[in-house]
This record gives structure tokens, sequence and C-alpha cells, in this order.
């Protein structure tokens, strides 16, 4: 199981808008390498329809409940 972040992040100024894919039984992340601080982060599934999941954020680390299924994370976050 792995999350696995896009390699061409979104800038705005200071800020930075990344999306990463997670696979079924994922729960946890890290930017901490990109960014110094995340602002926003949610989790949604792929497939059907799905309501998005808070993330827990903890500096530059991300934590979900698992979601059973491959998602899609975007995170907002500070250089």
């Amino acid at each position: 199981m792995a999350v696995s972040i896009e390699s061409r992040p979104h800038a705005i100024g200071d800020l930075m808008m990344f999306t990463a894919t997670c696979e079924s039984g994922d729960s946890s992340a890290s930017f901490g390498d990109m960014v110094s601080e995340i602002f926003m982060a949610q989790v949604q599934a792929t497939d059907g329809t799905a309501t998005a999941l808070t993330c827990a954020i903890d500096g530059t680390d991300l934590a979900w409940t698992a979601l059973g299924r491959a998602g899609r994370i975007s995170v907002i976050a500070k250089r």
C-alpha cells in the first residue's frame, strides 16, 4: 500500500496545492519533504459516489480513516 504524490504541484505565491492517490487500506501520508505547513487536506474515494473526509493534520503529516478502496487526496500547504 502506498500513497503516490503527483509530481506537478500547483503554486499560487507561497501556497502549494498537491493531489495524490491512495490505495485501499492507506490511512496516512507525509508531505514534510515538500512543505512547511499544511492548511487543508481531504481524501475521497475515486469510485462511485463518496463523501470527502477531512484529514487530521499534524504539522506536515496527514492521517485519515481508511477508505477501504482507492482514493484521491487534496492538500493546500505553505512552501
